[in-house]
């Protein structure tokens, strides 16, 4: 009997080397460049620091205080520090427990005794356990800095938006001074005779319409205010940074490199996250098929006098073998194999969306730009057309004033446009900069740190 129980427990150890699956890193066909620009292959530094290129100080200094100060990145933060606690208690290659007694119970009598209980899983469960336990570490190392990255693209696109609506106020602004002038022009013309009724209402009317628009415009700029302060763990009103409007909106000084879409497997926190992820389900596969195994258990009990007498020690070993739960263990390493086969799936949906996000935003920022030069072009033109405009209707008549109303409509349409289009020339180059899996400068410590 002792022969058998040891041939079983060694074929157990033997076994502990093959039983599981042998992990391959997941593959996907890529091209070699992007549709629409050849690769550059080279990051530098300032495609990991992007929103440099802004060249914007208050933008800076919201950055530092978001990656300090940003509860997103905290909560993340916290969840390693969890997964790091799990792959410590994994990393147990034993279960079991130890207990010592003293009992006093009478004279004569007294002892102390300690009692021992181990189990080995003999397949190497508590190795692959160990080893999902790791890759969970690492998925999580990975989302952290993700969770960086997302926050900096956060950040930015708030900040963009808030000089858009700084920029359109100020357009508003100017526009109610010019409409304003418009309307006293047509006041004196209309003491002259020279001027009707009806194009004292239509001035008039342009101005309330004008005025309408800023209250809008007003209550945007505050949200975005409120929008940053919370990023930046702040509550609102208590943001230490000068959100003071300088004139002008942020724009990019360079185009991002691109490099190809293999480089997002390397670069992307969420896609890496994903395949550790994939590889810490294809342990648990290993862990449920090594529960099927035998296992090992040690047991003791040691009792010691304290004043004379015998001493009592006992030992023992065991096999629990798995034998009428057999078709459970199996359903079990069949579910984990299906959750494996989902987190692969997983890891390469994620793939193929942040190559079509890599287009799309490349797409978009092209367009925006184009835009930004036609827009430009406009406001030129337009703002030309009423300078003549006012020129004809002060001098020779042969102008209405319902032609200069209508030159000052459209210089503000395409003013506008203009302040629109460099707002998505922006937010288009954060979502190609953000698809690219840029932007992450903090690299994961051992002890779940972030580090420059």
């Amino acid at each position: 009997m002792v022969r058998r129980i040891l041939a079983v427990a060694t074929a157990g150890l033997v076994s502990a080397c093959t039983v599981g699956p042998t992990y391959r890193a997941p593959e996907i066909t890529m091209p070699d460049r992007y549709a629409l620009v050849a690769p550059v292959r080279a990051p530098s530094q300032s495609d990991v620091n992007w929103w440099l290129a802004f060249n914007d100080r208050v933008l800076d200094e919201l950055i530092r205080q978001g990656l300090v100060d940003g509860l997103s990145v905290k909560q993340v933060l916290e969840r390693l520090r969890e997964a790091e606690a799990v792959a410590r208690r994994e990393g147990v290659p034993v279960s079991g427990s130890a207990t010592y007694n003293s009992n006093f119970p009478s004279p004569g009598t007294d002892r102390q005794s300690g009692s021992l209980g181990l189990r080995f899983g003999l397949a190497g469960q508590s190795r692959w356990s160990k080893r999902g336990a790791d890759q969970r570490l690492q998925a999580a190392e990975f989302d952290l800095t993700e969770a960086q990255r997302q926050l900096l693209a956060q950040i930015t696109t708030a900040y963009v938006d808030l000089r858009f609506f700084q920029q359109s106020l100020d357009f508003l602004q100017d526009d109610l001074r010019s409409r304003l002038k418009t309307l006293d022009d047509v006041q004196t013309q209309l003491s002259a005779g020279a001027a009707t009724q009806l194009d004292e209402i239509r001035a008039r009317s342009l101005v309330t319409e004008t005025r309408s628009q800023i209250p809008n415009v007003t209550s945007n700029i505050v949200r975005q205010r409120n929008r940053l302060s919370t990023l930046l763990g702040k509550p609102v009103g208590l943001l230490n940074i000068d959100l003071g409007y300088r004139g002008g909106q942020p724009r990019p000084r360079q185009v991002a490199k691109i490099g190809v879409p293999a480089d997002l497997v390397r670069a992307r926190p969420d896609i890496r996250a994903a395949e550790r992820r994939y590889a810490a389900a294809v342990s648990d596969v290993g862990s449920a098929e090594a529960a099927r195994f035998p296992t090992l258990s040690l047991s003791g009990d040691i009792g010691e006098p304290l004043s004379g007498g015998t001493s009592n020690r006992s030992f023992g070993a065991g096999i629990s073998i798995p034998v009428f739960n057999q078709p459970a263990l199996a359903a079990q390493v069949d579910a984990n194999t299906h959750r494996a086969e989902q987190a692969y799936l997983q890891w390469k949906s994620q793939v193929l969306s942040a190559v079509e996000e890599v287009e799309n935003a490349m797409a978009s920022l092209q367009a925006s730009d184009e835009s930004v030069r036609q827009s430009a072009q406009l406001v030129e033109l337009n703002s030309r057309a009423l300078n003549l405009s006012r020129q004809l209707l002060d001098n020779s008549g042969t102008i209405t004033v319902l032609d200069v109303l209508d030159r000052e409509r459209a210089l503000s349409s395409s003013r506008a446009s203009l302040a629109n289009s460099v707002r998505s020339v922006a937010t288009d180059y954060i979502s190609l900069r953000v698809a690219l899996g840029q932007g992450h400068t903090f690299q994961v410590g051992p002890a779940g740190t972030a580090t420059n």
